[in-house]
């Protein structure tokens, strides 16, 4: 549990880290164009979905701990380098390193609790596990908002968290957990069609889940600098407060979902809703605030409710197929989210920095109406029984 729940403390930090300097970055790289400045936050994502997709062929064949150690190497030299980089190629180079590393790391930290948890445990691991993603998180963003008021580069070191990591997981995690044979043919055959429409169902709703929220850790620095309601340390603060707020909702995740049960997506999605709505016309930093802590709410909610799902919803030997699939679904959220405010806001006569946040309540609203229609909500964990 040790193991599986360290490795979790790194998955948000990868991106969740870097956001309250965004802004000091983009000065430092002046002649930079500001869409290059954004990739310092999407490309780990992108290049999580060719990794994360090779890792579940690589699984079959390799031990899993061994390709953890592996993708934890890379994270650590992509998370540290980007503090050495002196030019933006360099910069999202090891930005790039740290999206591979990170790529390997997540299909497989899951699929460890699907492999030692059952039932009612899983459930409570899952929470435990996007508790943890979010506390490292957290702590990672308010140390960025401290370190930012003295230099910049001194936030990428909070990456050397994983050297610690590192260790656990080479002291820890026993050698041939979730060790799969090469010679398992079935297996060896699982790819995208093996998924499902169930795969492709909860993959859709995973783009959709983090194209709505990430307008937040990519455009918040950035708004509130242009707004003058705060420093880098305030876009820290409120990252934090952000994560920390998932973090208390991951640990209470199994008593929520028992009482909101086919209305946990809807609830969430009304979360979001209001959150969003706030930060498109507000001016004051309290309401900021509690946009932010209703937008953690929903997320500590849908991620693990996502993961969970599909880990109830196939077969053993397609878990980890699955998983990497709805990886690619989140991280190509994170890359296509600031791109598709940035691609309407082109097309439309506006200048405002508040423009996706608007675009984050649009699709907020289109959400909730489908949710109606369709009638998605049915798609609560444990109502689907495991297939054998």
């Amino acid at each position: 549990m040790v193991a599986i729940l360290s490795l979790s403390l790194l998955m948000i930090m990868a991106g969740a880290a870097v956001s309250p300097v965004l802004a000091d970055i983009s000065r430092h790289f002046s002649q930079a164009h500001p869409q290059l400045v954004k990739m310092i936050i999407t490309l780990p994502a992108l290049m999580m979905i060719p990794f994360s997709f090779l890792t579940g062929m690589l699984a079959k064949k390799y031990r899993k701990k061994n390709l953890i150690l592996l993708g934890l190497l890379g994270y650590i030299a992509g998370g540290i380098g980007g503090g050495l980089a002196n030019s933006i190629t360099a910069m999202l180079f090891f930005r790039a390193l740290l999206g591979a590393g990170l790529g390997v790391i997540s299909p497989l930290t899951i699929s460890l609790i699907a492999d030692y948890f059952l039932a009612g445990e899983r459930t409570k691991m899952m929470g435990y596990a996007s508790a943890s993603n979010n506390l490292g998180g957290g702590v990672a963003t308010i140390m960025a908002g401290i370190l930012a008021l003295y230099n910049w580069r001194w936030v990428f070191f909070i990456y050397a968290l994983a050297v610690l990591v590192f260790l656990v997981v080479l002291l820890l995690l026993p050698r041939e957990a979730g060790w799969c044979p090469s010679a398992n043919l079935e297996h060896d055959q699982a790819r995208w069609l093996r998924t499902s429409y169930c795969i492709l169902r909860w993959g859709g709703f995973s783009f959709l889940v983090i194209i709505i929220f990430f307008s937040i850790p990519t455009h918040l620095d950035i708004f509130l600098y242009a707004e003058k309601l705060g420093t880098s340390a305030t876009t820290g603060w409120l990252i934090g407060l952000l994560t920390g707020i998932s973090f208390l909702t991951g640990i209470i995740y199994q008593k929520v979902v028992s009482r909101l049960r086919d209305y946990t997506i809807l609830f969430s999605f009304l979360l979001f809703l209001v959150s969003f709505s706030i930060l498109s016309f507000s001016h004051h930093i309290f309401f900021i605030s509690i946009a932010i802590v209703f937008s953690g709410a929903a997320m500590g909610m849908l991620i693990p409710l996502i993961m969970e799902s599909v880990t109830f919803e196939v077969r053993p030997g397609d878990v980890i197929y699955a998983l990497s699939i709805i990886n690619l679904a989140l991280y190509l959220g994170q890359f296509v989210s600031p791109l598709l405010s940035g691609l309407l806001g082109s097309l439309l006569p506006t200048t405002s920095i508040r423009f996706p946040f608007y675009v984050s309540a649009l699709i907020t609203v289109l959400a909730i109406l489908t949710t109606f229609i369709k009638k998605i909500a049915h798609l609560t964990p444990g109502k689907n029984p495991p297939k054998n």
